[in-house]
């Protein structure tokens, strides 16, 4: 089914909009925002931030209230592994540091226009396992 050019610019908005309130909730709970919207060759990160020692990579979704519908159910596979990717892209551009990283997803629900709840899991994908560079091997 083909969105409508104004559904799919609401769609964006209501995207970013998600992505403003997960990025001040990690600035809250007292993390560091590194990045937003990071973009490469294999995929895209919402948000890169950092959690003391550690680098979180955040996928944010956002969606319109409907009953028994959470924003994570519409997070397939393919962007699962799209997300590991640009993760493993973004580490390689940073040059590896020597930190523990972890994926969080953010659900943002809004209902007529406002914020409904905001809920963060931690790990919802497995940790990437440490990567060094080939000069290091």
């Amino acid at each position: 089914m083909q969105l409508s050019i104004r559904a799919k610019r609401h769609t964006r908005q209501l995207g970013r909009r998600g992505e403003n309130a997960a990025a001040a909730l990690l600035a809250a709970e007292g993390m560091t925002v590194l990045a937003r919207n990071y973009r490469c060759h294999v995929g895209e990160l919402d948000i890169v931030a950092l959690d003391g020692s550690e680098l979180v990579f955040v996928e944010v979704k956002s969606i319109r209230k409907k009953a028994g519908f959470t924003p994570g159910g519409n997070l397939s596979m393919h962007q699962r592994r799209r997300n590991r990717n640009a993760a493993k892209v973004y580490l390689k551009v940073i040059g590896y540091p020597p930190l523990k990283c972890r994926f969080d997803l953010i659900e943002a629900v809004y209902s007529r226009g406002f914020l409904v709840s905001l809920r963060r899991t931690e790990d919802y994908l497995p940790p990437l396992l440490p990567e060094r560079s080939s000069s290091d091997r």
